[in-house]
């Protein structure tokens, strides 16, 4: 009979590698590690430092403006033949006008996309569309939604920052923000035979 060989412990999907890298980071700033500042060629304040850059994407909740056509089908004849055509238009119209509505409606819809850079000041954001610069202290509440980043600004949109490991710079930035350590629980089944991965972050090379 064939033998099942036992499961190698330690991620096996993107997502569990990202808790992982997240979990793992928050463990070493518990034990005193700190990120080093990484060189980059953008401006920054007196005192301030870049500690980890990526490719980004940039999502917002938000719905849109849809228009439709609408259509008429008309047949010359008998009523029957009318009413066929009448009940046909208004069939046509109905289903143009559901699916307008349902490409309007309120979701995450992709803004644009370029680099994120990680301060201990701020989210420097240099995008297709421009320039933007989050400071940590207009940022009311923040978590991890799949492979982004969620951030909430008072009086905007929610946004998405879908970055990779979406847990490591959300670990990161929660330090960097607010001096908190998050604490991830690592699952028996994603502890890593070996040493952990590197903590350097990401260069965004």
């Amino acid at each position: 009979m064939p033998r099942h060989r036992p499961m190698r412990p330690g991620p096996r999907t993107s997502y569990e590698e990202s808790w992982l890298a997240g979990a793992e980071l928050g463990e070493a700033l518990t034990r005193g590690w700190r990120p080093r500042a990484q060189p980059v060629q953008i401006a920054l304040g007196a005192g301030e430092a870049v500690l980890a850059q990526a490719p980004v994407r940039v999502w917002q909740y938000i719905g849109q403006n849809v228009t439709y056509n609408q259509g008429w089908f008309v047949a010359f004849g008998s009523p029957l033949l009318l009413g066929a055509s009448l009940l046909g238009s208004a069939l046509y119209n109905g289903s143009q006008r559901r699916r307008a509505e349902a490409l309007a409606a309120v979701q995450w819809r992709p803004v644009c996309q370029g680099h994120l850079f990680l301060t201990n000041w701020r989210l420097a954001l240099a995008l297709t569309t421009g320039w933007i610069d989050i400071g940590y202290p207009y940022l009311r509440a923040s978590g991890v939604d799949g492979d982004s980043m969620v951030i909430m600004l008072a009086g905007q949109p929610p946004v998405r920052l879908q970055v990779w490991p979406a847990h490591w710079f959300f670990v990161l930035m929660r330090f960097l923000a607010y001096g908190e350590i998050v604490r991830m629980e690592i699952p028996s089944h994603l502890q890593r035979a070996t040493a952990p991965r590197a903590l350097e972050p990401p260069s965004g090379s």
